[in-house]
């Protein structure tokens, strides 16, 4: 499974503070994969997207897309499927209240 590419869907709307924890736990679990990480904003009137683009700048598989206004979690996924190219793709939540572990 050399060429095998995980795709990892989180949809945020104001999760500034969850941002960093989240990768920080999740890096951990994906390292040894190849990877990718597409975080969709849903409208955030936080600094959820600029503590996102923290993140790409420091893991170049880290995505983000970034909605101007809330269109809703179900349309937040949608989009983080139309662009993910893994041959498994899975989706969490990134309030942590489901352990990514």
């Amino acid at each position: 499974m050399d060429n095998f590419l995980l795709s990892i869907i989180i949809p945020v709307f104001n999760e500034e503070q969850n941002i960093e924890p989240l990768v920080k736990r999740l890096i951990p679990i994906v390292k040894n994969f190849s990877y990718e990480i597409i975080f969709v904003d849903d409208g955030s009137k936080d600094k959820t997207v600029v503590n996102i683009k923290k993140q790409t700048f420091k893991n170049k598989n880290i995505k983000l897309i970034s909605f101007y206004r809330n269109f809703g979690h179900q349309m937040a996924l949608t989009a983080g499927y139309e662009i993910a190219k893994g041959d498994c793709v899975i989706t969490i939540d990134a309030d942590l209240q489901d352990p990514p572990e």
